[in-house]
């Protein structure tokens, strides 16, 4: 038994090691593009050369490569707002939370504007120069990011926590500056953010430019 074996496992050793040596040598002797029809143990096997070829990709038209770097120029900007305003978006969602927990065991309304307005007073303080800072571009991402965040625009965050008529103010003041407060985020039309935010979840800074971009060699 065990010699059998060891012959059927040296056969089929050699046959895996001798049929490319075979057929290279039966191909060698074959014109390029011309194939020929080899039996070996009762099997069947083409064997020939092909012609090489050389494949190269079509270099781009200067258009294209005008239009790659625009593209990777934009991606770049607000992957750096994105990074810059992101940590922002999840704080007002964490203290959108601690309000409403903290809300809902205050004994009057009375007693819940006073707590909004000392939140408010804490955060200003700790934040309003860092906001202050921020670009335009940014303000518009940091918009979108509070509402991905939290499932509500900037503007019904104000109204639920102010009143309507602060909400109209400030949405007012963010029309002067090109920043609509009433914008809500969506994942299909914020795509290039929403990859930018995954990646940034996960614990990475390396987005694959190629997606964004042609060959600018």
């Amino acid at each position: 038994m065990n010699r059998l074996f060891l012959l059927l496992r040296w056969s089929a050793l050699g046959l895996l090691t001798g049929l490319p040596l075979l057929l290279q040598a039966q191909a060698d002797s074959i014109p390029p593009g011309r194939f020929r029809v080899y039996t070996y143990q009762g099997e069947t096997y083409m064997a020939g050369e092909l012609e090489s070829i050389d494949i190269t990709a079509p270099r781009p038209s200067a258009r294209e490569l005008r239009r790659g770097r625009r593209r990777l120029a934009r991606f770049t900007r607000l992957r750096y707002n994105v990074h810059k305003v992101y940590p922002y978006a999840v704080k007002v969602a964490g203290v959108l939370a601690e309000v409403d927990l903290a809300l809902q065991n205050l004994p009057d309304e009375e007693a819940r504007k006073a707590y909004i307005k000392e939140r408010e007073k804490g955060l200003f303080g700790e934040y309003e120069d860092d906001v202050r800072q921020m670009t335009r571009s940014q303000g518009k991402v940091l918009v979108k990011l509070v509402s991905r965040e939290t499932g509500n625009s900037t503007f019904d965050l104000i109204k639920e926590t102010k009143s309507g008529a602060s909400a109209i103010f400030w949405q007012s003041i963010g029309l002067i500056f090109g920043i609509n407060l009433k914008t809500t985020y969506d994942q299909e039309e914020e795509a290039m953010i929403e990859q930018i935010v995954q990646d940034l979840e996960q614990g990475g800074y390396n987005i694959a430019y190629k997606q964004y971009n042609y060959r600018l060699e």
